[in-house]
């Protein structure tokens, strides 16, 4: 034993060794703050307290497993963090600065209200699956359009909600005299609460004059079955195919996709402003392109007129597809842009028109122009009406035959071209049967000449933000930011100018006054001039001027100012002297006698004359005071009459004068008044350390040693011995200067602080002895080899997780046993404080109505633990007797969850372990 103590302190001093040798401070008696709620504490080299690099919460009991499967090592959540558990029900948080970790139980989100189909998993929250419509018992996707009748197309918007339905072409069998049959009760809107709405119909709409051409759908024929619906009424019998079926098929197969094809392309022209016409030469293609590009463009313009999408037009089932399809698409866009315009056009001074319709003969936009592709990029065609080229890094718009640009650059207008540009018209110019017709850009209204177009004032019926204020520009307007003008301003479009009160005659000056303007405000002149010697007041009176005060020095200084009516006067000063004193040269002021000076004292032999201000003092020489009896000089004692001022430490007097001297452990300075210390320690007399002090010297020990009774002397101190706080977590070494501390052979090794012990992670390093089908549970200073087997009739799902096996119908023992058993791990220190909860129990999610019953059945013999309610839904297990010394538990907590009639219970096996409160 004594060898192996000799062994422990030879490695104790090599320890000791390398730590001076490394520079390593010495901290003993050093006092370290707590490092609260520290989760990550870092120790520099050469320091003595550890610093905290991170704050957060340790997660404790049940808390431990929910922590590290959310991936948090070792149980530690960083402050500020967050994860989530019971199938996303509950989240819990560290708060910032660490602390305890926060749970809060989140209810399940509302499910959309146009929702029509849902997904209910059993462990999680209900969620929406498809979005559409309602109507009666029949549920409709989203942006889809269905056929309703013989007589209805109802199309499902793509948020849901309520269908918007219109009437097509009826047969003669299903309409009488111009009234609706049956089919005529279906309402042309269904909303959420089956109310019925009207829509405006097409012959109510206010359609303009002068529309662009796009070909009519025809409304008679056969439409296409490449769409989202399916013919309803199929009456008619075929006897026999004219081809064989698969080539029919095969056919029907082509035509479908090239019409599908055509009708794309026709949208795509639609929403880029392009014509309708299609190819007529080509007898093989239909009419899919036009069709879908003029419902296309309806639907367009039916949006940007404001008619909305739901209007009963009785397009037919495919046109009444491509018409919502594109309506609704302006519809989302509107709610994100101010103007249905591309954003292009938006930053033109005058922007191309939005595309119209008509059913007029303009020749606008019918001029047959072979497909072809231009050189400028698409977003620079779209600036142009008809035709772009590219210009140099740039490009320039041009019209086709016939047509003429207007002064935007960018629109065409039919008209043959002329040395005024548009004729008699202003701006724009376009010809119908024969006649010129002039019209105006976006921002201009036609006068009455019908030639003119003159700026429209926005401002008048345009309102800006509150914060705003609108300025017309040409053609448009402008919101600028609200300028609140300071008095003498007004506001104008460039800013605050000043107002001009003298112009606009808003002076307040008399008619003795002339106005003047300045900046913000305005001044009076006076007319009439006053003479000098004499100022104009306010009221325009002439009144004296006293030089006398507004003068800086209207007199020299040796006379008066006298203030006269215009004027003023210098009078001559009269002075008298007194004793000592003597009129100056100037005459102004009295200038002391030097007596001294002028030899009319009266001071004696060896004394010394000093002037005073209007008489003079006689002073003995230096060292030697006047003597009033006898008329005489005698010695100062300068020692006793200026005590402590002339010397630093010790005076002696002397005839006419004094001496300074030194105590011991100084020197007298070279100035002969101050005191030099001596520096002892040049001498060494200590053994360890000197510190020279004022007129001495101390000895002192470095630390770990005391000074001996001599004063010069350093001896060892046991600090381990003498200590009054605990040095050591575990045990306390001396050793020659200072002392080291151990901690038990087993379970721990020293903290980087050199003072405490950390436990060893024995499951973490492989340093247990736990078998392959047991798990090993780490514990302050030791480790425990824990199975969780699986009972019989059990299913192992993970390495904690037990679920029964179905049992069969008539085995009510087995039905009657926990569907599930979950193993947990439970560690805490002795003497805690109680009672205290250490786990909780309920079920994830929770319904209304669950109800469940908490209890301990096994492990609590010596009734160390309770089972607390906390709600209908959740229930704790609580520690109700203090655990004084280290103790095992493996107690089983059952819950009967009562749900909608049925019970059904769940075990938790809890391993609790109590370990030292200290090493």
């Amino acid at each position: 034993m004594a060898g192996v103590e000799v062994a422990l302190l030879r490695g104790l001093w090599f320890s000791l060794c390398l730590s001076i040798c490394l520079c390593q401070q010495d901290c003993t008696g050093v006092d370290c703050p707590l490092l609260d709620n520290c989760i990550n504490a870092v120790l520099d080299s050469g320091a003595c307290c550890a610093f905290c690099l991170q704050k957060g919460c340790t997660c404790e009991g049940y808390q431990y497993y929910d922590c590290v499967s959310a991936g948090f090592e070792n149980g530690s959540v960083p402050e500020g963090d967050s994860y989530f558990v019971d199938y996303g029900s509950t989240e819990c948080s560290c708060p910032l600065g660490g602390g305890r970790i926060i749970c809060h139980f989140m209810s399940c989100p509302e499910v959309p209200p146009n929702c029509i189909e849902f997904s209910e998993p059993v462990d999680g929250c209900r969620q929406c699956q498809q979005l559409g419509c309602f109507q009666g018992d029949h549920k409709y996707e989203a942006n889809h359009s269905f056929q309703v009748g013989p007589c209805w197309i109802c199309h499902c918007p793509s948020e849901g909600g309520e269908l918007m339905c219109y009437r097509e072409p009826c047969d003669a069998q299903n309409t009488t005299d111009g009234n609706s049959s049956r089919h005529d009760a279906i309402p042309d809107r269904f909303d959420q609460h089956g109310q019925m709405h009207s829509f405006t119909r097409l012959d109510r709409l206010p359609f303009p004059g002068n529309l662009p051409l796009f070909k009519v759908p025809l409304l008679d024929k056969e439409d296409s079955d490449d769409y989202d619906y399916s013919p309803t009424d199929f009456s008619e019998e075929y006897p026999s195919l004219p081809v064989h079926p698969t080539h029919l098929a095969q056919k029907q197969c082509c035509i479908r996709s090239l019409n599908s094809i055509r009708c794309d392309s026709g949208v795509t022209s639609a929403k880029a402003g392009r014509s309708c016409e299609g190819d007529d030469g080509n007898s093989c293609m239909d009419d899919s392109y036009q069709v879908c590009c003029s419902c296309c463009a309806l639907g367009l313009w039916m949006r940007r007129q404001g008619q909305g999408c739901d209007a009963d037009l009785h397009l037919g089932p495919s046109c009444g597809h491509v018409f919502l399809t594109c309506c609704e698409e302006v519809e989302a866009r509107s709610h994100q842009q101010e103007a249905f315009v591309l954003p292009q056009l938006s930053e033109r001074k005058f922007p191309k028109e939005a595309l119209s319709i008509t059913t007029s003969d303009e020749v606008v936009n019918m001029v047959d122009v072979p497909e072809e592709e231009d050189e400028c990029p698409f977003h620079h065609r779209q600036q142009c009406q008809h035709k772009c080229t590219i210009a140099w890094g740039s490009y320039h718009c041009s019209c086709f035959q016939g047509f003429i640009l207007q002064q935007d650059g960018h629109s065409c207008s039919p008209g043959i071209p002329s040395t005024s540009g548009n004729g008699l018209c202003s701006q724009r110019c376009s010809t119908a049967g024969g006649r010129v017709l002039c019209s105006c850009f976006p921002g201009f209204f036609l006068m009455k000449d019908g030639h003119t177009c003159e700026d429209v004032d926005e401002c008048l019926t345009h309102k800006c933000l509150p914060h705003q204020r609108c300025v017309n520009t040409e053609g448009s307007f402008t919101c600028r930011p609200q300028i609140t003008c300071p008095p003498g301003y007004h506001l104008k479009s460039s800013g605050c100018q000043d107002v001009d009160e003298c112009a606009m005659r808003k002076d307040r000056c008399g008619k003795d006054f002339l106005c003047e303007n300045t900046p913000g405000s305005f001044k009076c002149i006076p007319k009439q001039k006053c003479l000098s010697g004499f100022t104009q007041d306010a009221h325009g009176n002439c009144v004296d001027i006293n030089e006398c005060s507004s003068l800086a020095q209207p007199c020299s200084s040796s006379f008066a100012c006298v203030n006269t009516v215009g004027s003023f006067n210098c009078q001559q000063k009269v002075l008298v002297c007194n004793r000592g004193y003597h009129t100056s040269p100037d005459g102004a002021s009295c200038a002391d006698v030097d007596e001294c000076q002028m030899g009319s004292h009266a001071c004696g032999v060896g004394q010394i004359c000093h002037n005073l201000p209007g008489s003079y003092r006689c002073d003995c020489q230096t060292g030697y005071q006047f003597d009033a009896l006898r008329k005489v000089c005698t010695d100062v004692n300068e020692c006793w009459s200026y005590p402590g001022r002339l010397c630093a430490q010790t005076c002696e007097n002397t005839v006419g004068s004094y001496l300074c001297t030194c105590t011991a452990g100084f020197i007298l300075a070279s100035d002969q008044k101050n005191c030099e210390d001596i520096n002892e320690c040049d001498q060494k007399p200590c053994s360890q350390e000197c510190v020279n002090m004022h007129g001495s010297y101390q000895c002192y020990c470095r630390q770990g040693y005391y000074l001996h009774e001599d004063g010069l002397t350093c001896e060892d101190i046991d600090e381990c011995s003498q200590s009054i706080g605990k040095l050591c977590a575990f045990q306390c070494v001396n050793v020659v200067g200072s002392y080291l501390c151990a901690c038990p052979p087993h379970g721990y090794v020293m903290s980087a602080n050199g003072h405490t012990c950390t436990d060893v992670d024995e499951c973490k390093v492989g340093s247990h002895n736990c078998s392959s089908e047991k798990t090993c549970f780490n514990l302050q200073g030791g480790f425990r080899c824990l199975s969780f087997d699986c009972p019989h009739n059990y299913k192992k799902v993970s390495s904690t997780y037990c679920e029964r096996i179905n049992c069969a119908p008539n085995s009510f023992d087995c039905q009657n046993s926990p569907l599930r058993i979950t193993y947990y791990t439970l560690s805490f220190q002795s003497n805690i404080l109680t009672p205290a909860q250490i786990f909780r129990m309920g079920p994830s999610p929770v319904y209304a109505g669950d109800h469940v019953i908490i209890s301990i059945t096994s492990g609590n013999e010596e009734n160390y633990f309770s089972t607390r309610k906390l709600n209908s839904f959740t229930g704790a297990v609580y520690i109700q007797r203090k655990v004084r010394e280290p103790k095992d538990f493996l107690i089983e907590v059952e819950m009967k969850l009562l749900r909608r009639g049925t019970v059904t219970s769940f075990l938790a096996r809890l391993y609790v372990f109590f370990t030292p409160s200290s090493i």
